[in-house]
């Protein structure tokens, strides 16, 4: 009866971290004109979005209660991807597109 238990309970915890793996690269929705290009959690019902709308990129806040634009980027969706291509063809992570997008604007106030 024990190693039954351990067992069920083994196997709901398999079965929340498979959710939880593939939940990761769901699509919101089928939209032709938005897309969430990057999404960042910062903690429970906190995260930073990369999103395109109509080749627009901008940063939003989002949180449980409230979505804020964090900024306009200068950039299309595609000069984003070129700028940020590592150099193996491997796509980069949200942090190290976000350090080159942020490099840029700040290099521009200058």
């Amino acid at each position: 009866m024990i190693m039954a238990l351990i067992g069920v309970l083994a196997l709901v915890f398999v079965l929340f971290w498979l959710t939880k793996k593939l939940n990761r690269h769901v699509m919101i929705s089928d939209s032709r004109n938005m897309k969430i290009l990057e999404r960042i959690n910062l903690g429970p019902d906190k995260m930073l979005l990369l999103v395109s709308i109509c080749g627009k990129c901008m940063v939003l806040g989002v949180t449980s209660s409230h979505t804020e634009k964090i900024c306009e980027l200068q950039q299309t969706e595609e000069e984003l991807m070129a700028l940020s291509r590592r150099p193996d063809g491997e796509n980069p992570s949200f942090g190290e597109s976000f350090k080159t997008v942020l490099g840029n604007m700040m290099n521009k106030k200058k």
